[in-house]
């Protein structure tokens, strides 16, 4: 391939963000090696493997390489398996930046680039100086309003002054507050999962497990607990059961702050402009067409404090573990207002025209048996060992039975002229709408168990479906209102005009 434009290299200090970026990667393997085991030897081993991992990274920085060409952004990377991605820039979707404390330090920021490909970036520039973010954001912009006037693509971050006026202009749709970030943190408790990994982690490791051991028979000894009545078992369980939720909840806000600190989401033009981050600084820009799916969610925490989170999906979208990652419109925020910001996002779309359609009442039977199934099997071990006290589970009943019949009843589905929409969960309550022109693939499914009940399920997906998740998935559907509401998407899908 022939290149006609001067290539350029990553910013002479980009070592120390691979180094960096690499140390992330496997600070969590390396804790879990050397604190997972006992030996000497072991740990050496492990440390060594990761130093050459980590050294490896670092040595790409001279094998980088990248070009502005007349109609495509070309990356070339590799040492033993050499890469070369060629993306024209009318398909570049959006160019995040991220810039944290060390990056405003060296005035420098890490770009990504992203199209509709797949949940991978197309490119990581890790890491460019200011200026040059500010050049490849024009030389891209210009190049696609050459090649797609339709097409609006504004890629701008921070760095751009024009833009970033443009943004301050604009009054922002929806922006977190401190005391939103804080219930945030408190409705999701994101800290638990890993503070349950570093303590099952630890207590894998022989000396700090003793050293644990050590500190409770101290504590213990000296409260004397043989010779507690039932009162102080339960007044310190209680105390212990605080500590550990207040615990969770404080590393949970902190957390939410740290990543959605003065979170905002504008709309310039075609496109959603969104900023977050209080250590670490992330922009992003999503075209509104590229947005797939718009889901709403909310779980008891959220019906407490009379909010509901509004995510989306869109086109390509990347993953955490690839890249840097857009998936909020609005990480908490009240009912009426997230309704509000739906539809400034798609003014298009009547959202007061949805009318929900009832699940097969006689499905909550269905519910009932799977549910049913999840507590007979593991009661069997027990009814071995333990007779008839092993028949405890069975006392569950009444409350399966309560379960499927107010799943069947929370649960339904939408379709008009715009949008399909979809809607399921007792506890955990989850809204996902799609418009029409968005669908790529209706999918008709009868299990065994399906025919047998007369039943069939539909499953939509868009260019940014998760492919585990399956957001639109109706079961429990009547056949022959299955066969209609197949017909009539087919027709529908077919008769609109596709949109990425």
């Amino acid at each position: 391939m022939e290149l006609k434009t001067k290539g350029y290299r990553l910013h002479n200090i980009s070592p120390l963000f691979l180094f960096i970026e690499a140390v992330k990667k496997m600070v969590l393997p390396l804790l879990f090696g050397i604190i997972g085991t006992s030996g000497d030897r072991q740990d050496m081993i492990i440390i060594g493997i990761a130093a050459f991992a980590s050294i490896i990274t670092i040595v790409q920085f001279w094998f980088y390489h990248y070009w502005l060409e007349e109609d495509r952004l070309v990356v070339k990377e590799g040492i033993l398996f050499k890469s070369l991605r060629q993306v024209p820039y009318e398909r570049i979707q959006n160019l995040n930046i991220e810039r944290n404390l060390l990056h405003k330090f060296f005035k420098v920021g890490t770009l990504q680039v992203e199209s509709a490909s797949g949940v991978k970036p197309e490119a990581v520039v890790r890491v460019v100086a200011d200026e040059q973010i500010k050049h490849i954001q024009q030389v891209i912009k210009n190049k696609a309003n050459v090649h797609a006037k339709n097409a609006a693509i504004d890629l701008d971050s921070d760095h751009d002054e024009a833009v970033d006026s443009a943004a301050d202009d604009s009054k922002p749709m929806y922006q977190m507050s401190n005391k939103d970030v804080t219930s945030y943190g408190f409705i999701t408790h994101k800290a638990l999962v890993p503070i349950g990994i570093v303590g099952s982690v630890l207590s894998q490791n022989d000396f700090y497990r003793q050293k644990f051991i050590n500190v409770v028979q101290k504590f213990v000894g000296d409260l004397h607990i043989e010779q507690w009545a039932l009162t102080q078992w339960l007044i310190y369980g209680a105390a212990f059961v605080v500590v550990m939720m207040v615990t969770i909840w404080l590393s949970s806000i902190a957390l939410a702050f740290l990543k959605l600190y003065q979170f905002k989401i504008s709309k310039i033009d075609k496109n959603l402009h969104a900023e977050m981050g209080l250590l670490t600084k992330i922009t992003a820009n999503i075209p509104i067409k590229r947005i797939q799916l718009i889901k709403i969610k909310h779980s008891p925490l959220h019906r407490y404090f009379k909010k509901v989170s509004v995510k989306m999906e869109t086109a390509g979208g990347v993953t955490e573990q690839s890249g840097i990652t857009m998936k909020w419109l609005a990480p908490l925020v009240s009912k009426f207002n997230a309704q509000q910001l739906i539809a400034q996002i798609q003014p298009e779309v009547d959202w007061q025209d949805i009318k929900w359609l009832n699940l097969e009442s006689r499905a909550w039977k269905r519910v009932f048996k799977r549910m049913m199934l999840l507590v007979l099997v593991p009661m069997l071990p027990l009814v071995f060992y333990y007779q008839w006290i092993g028949l405890t589970p069975l006392l569950l009943t009444p409350l399966v039975f309560l379960y499927a019949k107010a799943y069947i009843n929370k649960a339904g589905y939408a379709v008009n002229d715009q949008i399909i929409a979809y809607r399921h969960g007792v506890f955990f309550h989850t809204l996902s709408l799609v418009k029409i022109a968005k669908i790529q693939n209706i999918s008709y499914l009868q299990t065994p168990f399906d025919r047998r009940n007369k039943m069939a399920r539909l499953t939509v997906d868009t260019a940014g479906s998760n492919p585990v998740t399956q957001e639109i998935n109706l079961h429990y559907i009547d056949v022959e209102k299955a066969d209609k509401l197949m017909a009539k998407l087919s027709d529908k899908v077919s008769e609109s005009k596709f949109v990425w």
